[in-house]
C-alpha cells in the first residue's frame, strides 16, 4: 500500500510539471533558448541605452566630408562610451550561456560545401592585429571582414549602430560610429 501511494504521488507529480498541465496553470516552463536571446537583447538594450547618453553629452555628429571631422566626432564618441563603460570585461553581452547558444547558431552553417565557403570568406578578410579588448579602437586601416549571409541570417538582429564581425574564428560586437569593440567571443567558428 505504502509503496503504491509513493507511486501515485510520484506520478502526480510527474504529470503536474508536464508542459501541457503547466500551460494550463499558467506557468509554462521557460523555453532556454527564448530566454538567452531574450537576455542578449537586454544586454544590447542596455548598450544602447548607455550609448545615447554618450551621445547626448558629445552631440550627434554634423555631416562632413572632412576626414579629420569624422574621426574628431568618432573618437569623442569612443571616448565617452568607454568612459561610461569603464568597467566594462568581456562577456558582459556575450554570456557563457549567450556564448553556447550563438556556437549552436553558428554551427549548422560551418558544414559541408556551403560551411567550407563561409570559411574561406572569413579567412580571406580576417585582418590581422585586432586587439581583443572591450572598449577598444578597431584598428584604424584594417579590413572589416564581412560577415557572410548564411551565418549572419542565424544570429539575433542588431540596431543599426552595432555590427557584427568575425575575425579568423571569433566573433566581435562593434559599435561601427564609434569604432569601438563593445565586447568579443573567443572561437565562435570551430
Amino acid at each position: 500500500m505504502r509503496t503504491s501511494l509513493v507511486a501515485i504521488l510520484l506520478s502526480a507529480s510527474v504529470i503536474a510539471s508536464t508542459p501541457a498541465v503547466a500551460r494550463q496553470r499558467g506557468t509554462a516552463p521557460a523555453n532556454p533558448d527564448a530566454l538567452t536571446q531574450q537576455d542578449f537583447k537586454k544586454r544590447i538594450d542596455a548598450y544602447m541605452a548607455l550609448r545615447a547618453d554618450a551621445m547626448k553629452d558629445v552631440g550627434a555628429p554634423k555631416p562632413s566630408t572632412d576626414p579629420a571631422e569624422i574621426k574628431a566626432a568618432q573618437n569623442a564618441l569612443a571616448q565617452r562610451i568607454a568612459a561610461a563603460r569603464s568597467d566594462a570585461k568581456p562577456g558582459d553581452i556575450f554570456t557563457p550561456d549567450i556564448r553556447q547558444r550563438f556556437r549552436e547558431l553558428l554551427a549548422p552553417q560551418l558544414k559541408g560545401e556551403d560551411g567550407r565557403d563561409a570559411k574561406a570568406i572569413v579567412k580571406d578578410d580576417a585582418p590581422v592585429a585586432v586587439p581583443f579588448k572591450v572598449n577598444a579602437m578597431y584598428p584604424e586601416g584594417k579590413p572589416l571582414p564581412t560577415v557572410p549571409a548564411a551565418l549572419l541570417i542565424n544570429l539575433p538582429p542588431l540596431p543599426k549602430q552595432v555590427e557584427y564581425r568575425i575575425i579568423d574564428k571569433h566573433l566581435i560586437l562593434r559599435d561601427a560610429e564609434a569604432n569601438l569593440i563593445v565586447d568579443y567571443m573567443l572561437n565562435a567558428i570551430r
